[in-house]
């Protein structure tokens, strides 16, 4: 009777701590999101040179800080980093409560997110040595489910925070969970101590990209992830132009659809974190990625409120199997003295695919229409997921019959 509960991701004290703590500053994160943008919009009035300034601000510094991020991850003690990246995070969120103008604004926002940089990275790098090897699943899909429904809460108390107590009211509110996950950060007791000339200290910057490249498995995925982000993030620039101009939904429509999203984006991380076998989560990745591709063809054919709400619903759901699903692989299947370097190349990398993608949707918007850029890309997806399904089968039927987890780099010890 003991031993389920001493097997349970929850009985670990750090885990009580860390996982809500991360949810939170996600939703502290979601509330910043739309203070800066109801801020930015207001300021600079209908032009978008300056939105695009600010989600540049939020997607560069991950790109640009691959080299050194993962680097000081692998290199320092977690609680080190942790501390200093959250602290740092808490004075831009301050800054940015308190900035006057553009510039300010947009270069307080590239301070947090060089914070955010080194501490995602650190974070999930510490994770796995807080649950042990066996329990990263639960623990990601946990994780990803919490900060699911915290980025929802977020960004509805966003609006009210903003019309309540103004943008510096809600941006003061992001720095505070910045303290906290700083105050967490000193009172977790696991840590990430490298040994000084050890593994962690090995193979370059760029060790990273080539851990990820070298595992056969994720060889095949990693790319496709790539391919998939570039195919259907481009449906962020038009989904607005779908369903508030094709459809007429009117503001609150709107918000329903994307709270479903959300609500189908935690189901679908909670359900992948019980899967316990990296066979199984590969093939959930790339069925993720065929449902993504059908719910956009759905959505992109359809006139019907009750499809549209079900395909949105199932491009949550299959978006937060695949999240889930690639990044207990990569974790599960990376060095543990190398995790920092290589979840920081997989976040920079792709950040910058997130980037080419708002350029290819604004593009195939204005070429197909919304409609069309739903049908193209959904297109895209099924055809992705159909031509990775013999690569990923052929890289594991080539793994050895023991536990693929089971061949992980020795952990370091604390």
């Amino acid at each position: 009777m003991k031993q389920p509960l001493h097997g349970s991701l929850w009985s670990r004290p750090d885990v009580r701590l860390v996982l809500p703590a991360r949810a939170l500053s996600y939703a502290g994160d979601a509330v910043a999101l739309v203070a800066l943008t109801l801020r930015v919009s207001a300021d600079s009035g209908p032009s978008s040179f300056a939105m695009t300034g600010l989600l540049l601000a939020f997607a560069l510094p991950t790109v640009l800080m691959v080299p050194f991020a993962g680097r000081i991850v692998d290199s320092l003690d977690s609680r080190t980093v942790l501390v200093s990246a959250s602290l740092l995070q808490a004075a831009a969120g301050a800054g940015l409560a308190l900035a006057d103008g553009l510039a300010a604004t947009l270069a307080l926002v590239c301070v947090l997110q060089v914070g955010q940089a080194v501490a995602g990275p650190a974070w999930a790098a510490l994770i796995p040595r807080i649950v042990g090897e066996e329990l990263i699943g639960r623990a990601t899909g946990a994780s990803q489910a919490l900060t699911g429904v915290a980025t929802i809460a977020g960004a509805g108390m966003g609006g009210l925070l903003v019309a309540w107590q103004g943008d510096t009211g809600a941006l003061l509110v992001n720095a505070a969970t910045f303290l906290g996950l700083a105050v967490v950060a000193w009172l977790v007791r696991t840590r990430r101590r490298p040994d000084p000339g050890g593994p962690a200290y090995a193979g370059g910057a760029l060790a990273g990209v080539r851990s990820l490249l070298g595992d056969q498995l994720l060889r095949v995925l990693v790319p496709g992830l790539w391919l998939f982000i570039l195919a259907a993030e481009a449906l962020n620039v038009v989904e607005v132009y779908l369903l508030t101009g094709d459809l007429g939904l009117g503001p609150v429509g709107y918000g329903l659809i994307g709270a479903g999203q959300g609500v189908g984006a935690v189901a679908g991380a909670w359900c992948t974190g019980r899967l316990g076998a990296d066979r199984a989560r590969a093939l959930a990745v790339v069925a993720g990625t065929a449902l993504i591709g059908a719910a956009a063809l759905l959505m992109g054919l359809t006139q019907i409120l009750v499809l549209v709400a079900l395909g949105a619903v199932g491009m949550g759901f299959a978006a937060g199997v695949l999240n889930t699903g690639t990044s207990t692989l990569v974790v599960t299947r990376t060095p543990e003295a190398l995790r920092g370097r290589v979840i920081a190349a997989l976040a920079g990398s792709t950040r910058a695919c997130s980037l080419v993608a708002l350029l290819l949707g604004g593009a195939a918007g204005a070429l197909l229409g919304p409609r069309g850029t739903f049908l193209a890309s959904g297109a895209a997806c099924v055809l992705l997921a159909v031509v990775m399904v013999v690569p990923v089968l052929s890289a594991l039927r080539r793994e050895p019959g023991a536990a693929r987890n089971d061949s992980v780099s020795k952990v370091v010890s604390h």
